[in-house]
């Protein structure tokens, strides 16, 4: 037996657990650095934003611009619309989809592969290429510049990702449940609710949790299809930059606050999204 076989083996490992750790510590500092630096500036005074060399640590903590901000009527008006935009489209989504993906997974038509495909196909548009078809059909409805027109068009682009998410979770589950729950008296529409839904919670909760941060986030739409009263709030700090001068000051606060509801949303339900990942969604 070499006795010096197991000392090296316990070196390797001891090295190797150390690499290990370094890298992760590594990446996590990476991932994370825009939002301290983001946080810090939000408390830095005006004079520390622009100053060379960097202040990295600010020398004295300032709260007035996020005063400021609970104080802007328009900016609060900005983060209530866009906690109504994003919740009706990831209600709608949801809704539609769960319904659209169980007519993909449970019955047999002619054509459905071919449909299903091109819904799913339609992810691929970039946003900015319907752009000004979205501008021309909103305004010809009368939806321009309002919450209902921006919710439609956040549904064109979530409602295949809710069909695609959804449709892969209830391939995974069993026939047979759904067949049981029909031959004891169940309809269809009953079976949704009553077996399917309560199944698939998890993954339907953690698209849900997408939609939401996706819709969120998203600016170039609402830059275009909303006016200073249907404001989102992306949009709304983007008008911190004028022609003159860039408030930065209000910018990062801004930034800080917009990020609350997606991290209160995403430590919330984190268990969720990692089981509905994982039970489903990426199969």
């Amino acid at each position: 037996m070499n006795h010096t076989a197991t000392p090296r083996r316990t070196l390797r490992r001891a090295v190797k657990g150390i690499l290990v750790r370094g890298i992760s510590l590594s990446l996590m500092l990476y991932v994370l650095f825009p939002f301290l630096w983001l946080v810090l500036s939000s408390v830095k005074l005006p004079v520390e934003l622009l100053s060379r060399p960097p202040v990295i640590i600010p020398e004295k903590l300032t709260f007035k611009y996020y005063a400021n901000l609970f104080e802007n009527g328009s900016f609060m008006t900005a983060v209530w619309n866009s906690l109504i935009v994003a919740g009706f489209t990831t209600l709608l989504s949801l809704v539609l989809g769960v319904f659209a993906s169980y007519v993909f997974a449970r019955l047999k038509f002619p054509g459905r592969k071919t449909v299903f495909l091109t819904i799913l196909g339609s992810q691929m548009l970039p946003q900015m290429a319907l752009l000004i078809p979205l501008f021309i059909l909103m305004r010809m409805t009368g939806l321009l510049y309002s919450f209902q027109g921006l919710v439609l068009a956040y549904i064109t682009f979530s409602l295949p990702y809710v069909v695609w998410m959804y449709y892969s979770f209830l391939q995974s589950l069993p026939h047979e449940i759904e067949e049981a729950s029909r031959i004891d008296g169940c309809t269809r529409l009953q079976s949704i609710f009553r077996i399917m839904l309560p199944l698939s919670a998890t993954g339907l909760t953690a698209t849900g949790v997408f939609v939401f941060i996706g819709a969120w986030n998203e600016f170039l739409l609402a830059s275009v299809l909303t006016d200073s009263g249907s404001r989102t709030l992306p949009s709304r700090i983007s008008e911190f930059i004028g022609q003159d001068r860039i408030a930065y000051e209000l910018m990062f606060p801004a930034g800080v606050i917009s990020c609350i509801p997606v991290l209160v949303l995403v430590l919330y339900f984190q268990k969720y999204i990692v089981q509905g990942l994982t039970e489903g969604g990426v199969k």
